[in-house]
């Protein structure tokens, strides 16, 4: 009697930033882990897990330098098994569900048909109105910058207790950015004549972008431009000087140039995509009573917030394109290149009728 062959599905793999994709067919699927889940992958975020950047000092691509790609796991799909119903948390098969990155997600090194979550408390409901390409999108790049906003929050409304207007500048007008400014224009920025947000790019498209956003202004940082002109010019648009900067790229360059047109008192959230090692004078820091907090992507309650909020309709998702899985290597090239505009996901597989 011939032995049942086990069901099999596909990955493709890529071991750092410098390496294409190998697809990989004929992979085993995943055990049900005792308490957890598998779930079919649908879409999945463009992003690097900290596997593939392992041992990168420095950004490798402009893609990474202006944010357009970012450090993460995201995905989105169908519960395909799950524990018992007395301790699954009410999770069914066929369920729409999002992951909070579990440790192992965050050190793999693919895309895969099937994963496994080992805690079925990772897993968040998606409602049926929000499109799983768009649910996709929240694990990483929305939560971080949602926690970015929170953290901003209190900061402006304390500096509006003293002050008429608070300006915040947005450093890269990638995914990041333009999550930013959507979440930042809800919370923060209702009212634009108390809060202006500003976002800096070396891409006069993506600013374009951005300004359609919602954000009160752009400044073109070109490449080639002296420093000093880029600082003056970064003043002449926000005018008073910047209160609040959040900086996801965190490169020597922009972090002194921020640091230039920070108001006394000023904070910087920082992100720290490029993995730069940054010199900070501390006396300098000290004189000018600046602050400088770094960001971390934030928390399963406030994913299941950010869910909400997106259900609700209080924001809606930036600018994103769809593609098949089969073309992440000329995806993920074209976001190095700074080609894409907003963010890049990735359709992994159908959804079953």
């Amino acid at each position: 009697m011939s032995r049942k062959r086990a069901p099999l599905m596909f990955c493709l793999r890529s071991n750092s930033v410098a390496e294409k994709f190998d697809y990989c067919p004929d992979i085993p699927l995943p055990s049900l882990p005792p308490g957890g889940a598998v779930v079919k992958v649908i879409y999945a975020g463009a992003c690097y897990t900290e596997e593939q950047l392992r041992g990168t000092s420095k950004a490798l691509t402009p893609g990474i330098r202006d944010n357009s790609i970012l450090t993460g796991f995201e995905v989105s799909g169908i519960i395909h098994d799950v524990c018992s119903a007395e301790t699954n948390g009410n999770f069914n098969v066929g369920d729409r569900v999002i992951i909070y990155p579990e440790k192992h997600h965050l050190t793999q090194d693919s895309y895969a048909e099937y994963i496994t979550v080992k805690d079925v408390n990772n897993l968040i409901k998606i409602p049926s109105h929000i499109p799983l390409e768009v649910a996709a999108m929240l694990p990483s790049g929305g939560l971080t910058a949602y926690n970015a906003v929170l953290r901003a929050k209190p900061i402006v409304e304390h500096m509006l207790k003293s002050q008429n207007c608070c300006n915040i500048l947005i450093v890269g007008a990638g995914g990041l950015g333009l999550w930013t400014v959507r979440l930042a224009k809800a919370f923060i920025g209702g009212d634009c004549n108390k809060v202006h947000i500003t976002v800096a790019d070396t891409s006069i498209d993506k600013l374009e972008v951005a300004q359609q956003h919602g954000c009160y202004d752009v400044i073109h940082w070109h490449d080639a431009d002296h420093e000093q002109y880029l600082i003056e010019r970064t003043l002449d648009v926000c005018r008073g000087g910047v209160d609040v900067v959040i900086d996801y790229v965190g490169s020597p360059r922009t972090t002194s140039r921020t640091l230039k047109v920070l108001n006394r008192g000023g904070v910087m959230l920082v992100g720290g995509n490029c993995r730069y090692e940054v010199s900070i004078c501390l006396n300098s820091l000290s004189k000018n009573q600046h602050s400088i907090v770094g960001l971390s992507s934030g928390t399963i309650e406030q994913l299941r917030e950010l869910v909400e909020v997106l259900s609700s309709g209080q924001v809606s998702p930036p600018t994103y394109a769809t593609f098949p899985v089969t073309q992440a290597n000329q995806v993920f090239q074209d976001i190095n290149e700074c080609k894409i505009v907003g963010r890049a996901v990735l359709q992994v597989s159908a959804i079953d009728d």
